[in-house]
């Protein structure tokens, strides 16, 4: 699921950069961004780690809402990405 995301947003994100430069600026940023979502799936799911999400998402400024409960992995980082697509550049 994070794979595709990252893909379909590269695409985007290529076709509207202005250079090859501005363009693997941006994919570079999207890919830091997508691994610390998934590390955060990660660390979340794991009930003695999520102060350590908790920091990882204060520290990359995360806006989406954390999770009031346990979640499915998969719903988890469902919720996250329609978040992310919803609110591009938040």
């Amino acid at each position: 699921m994070l794979i595709e995301w990252l893909a379909d947003w590269t695409e985007l994100l290529a076709d509207a950069a202005r250079t090859e430069d501005e363009a693997w600026s941006c994919v570079e940023r999207l890919c830091r961004r997508g691994r610390a979502i998934g590390r955060f799936v990660q660390l979340w799911n794991d009930p003695f780690d999520r102060g350590a999400a908790i920091q990882l998402a204060a520290s990359e400024r995360f806006d989406w809402p954390l999770p009031a409960t346990d979640m499915d992995p998969g719903d988890l980082m469902h919720h996250i990405l329609t978040w992310e697509n919803q609110h591009p550049g938040a």
